[in-house]
Order: C-alpha cells, then sequence, then structure tokens
C-alpha cells in the first residue's frame, strides 16, 4: 500500500474514531446519567471539537516553531534544550489540558449535577478520548 493511501485511512479511522467516541459519551450521559440531550450535546461536542480544531492548530504551531529552530543552525532556542524540551511538553500537553479545561467549565457553567465529581469525569473522558481517537488510528497502522 501507498505512503498517501495510509494517511487517508489514519485520517478516517482517526474521524470515524472521533464520531463514535462523541456519540458513546453522549448516549452514555444521556441514558446513564439522566442528562438533558442539549446539556449533553453541549458538554461533549464542544470540548472535542475545540481540542480537535483549536489544540491541535497550537500543537502545530508549536511543533513548527521547534523544527524551524532546528532546521536553521544560526538560531538558538531560548533556554537551549531545556527550552526546547519545555516547548515539546506544552506542545503535547495542550490539548490535553484544552479539552479538561472546557469540559470541565462546561458542567459548572450547564449546572449539570448529575455528574457528582466533575473534575474526576473531564480528566478521565479526556484520557478516553484521546486513547481511542489517538490510540485507534496508531494501532491501526502498526498493523498494516
Amino acid at each position: 500500500m501507498s505512503g498517501v493511501s495510509q494517511d487517508w485511512i489514519f485520517v478516517a479511522v482517526f474521524f470515524g474514531a472521533f464520531v463514535v467516541v462523541t456519540a458513546g459519551e453522549i448516549y452514555w450521559l444521556v441514558s446513564r446519567l439522566q442528562v438533558p440531550m442539549k446539556k449533553a450535546l453541549t458538554t461533549v461536542f464542544l470540548p472535542n471539537f475545540a481540542t480537535i480544531t483549536l489544540g491541535f492548530f497550537v500543537t502545530f504551531v508549536i511543533f513548527g516553531i521547534i523544527l524551524a529552530v532546528a532546521w536553521d543552525e544560526n538560531t538558538e532556542m531560548a533556554g537551549g534544550n531545556t527550552g526546547t524540551w519545555i516547548a515539546f511538553i506544552a506542545a503535547l500537553g495542550f490539548p490535553f489540558l484544552l479539552m479538561a479545561a472546557i469540559r470541565r467549565l462546561l458542567i459548572g457553567g450547564l449546572r449539570i449535577e448529575q455528574i457528582s465529581r466533575p473534575l474526576m469525569y473531564a480528566v478521565l473522558s479526556t484520557i478516553i478520548f484521546f486513547a481511542i481517537v489517538c490510540g485507534l488510528p496508531a494501532i491501526f497502522l502498526a498493523l498494516r
């Protein structure tokens, strides 16, 4: 299989997993916790979409800056090697923190009392989201 086809398979599996995880979480909130449908849609879809768009865009920009600094031998990253590692960790952590923060703020802002521990729910649902949405395509490509 050519590289281009594998790229499209990765993208298709990524967005397929995004839709399935989002729909599954909405279904779980509505059926198990009796959260109203509009609140469940807002609480799940808004953080997921913001993370995929804004969160990954910020990560892309930070990695672009790291690559640009590494490419030019005359340019040094502020802080040297430590600065590069801090930027790398910030790039990886930003989408996680963004999703968990938006989700936690929405749970409180929409007054969803059915979720007893909002911070724990926000963190666990973020971890599950990334494990499935990013892990499944990676596993799929590794097995091909």
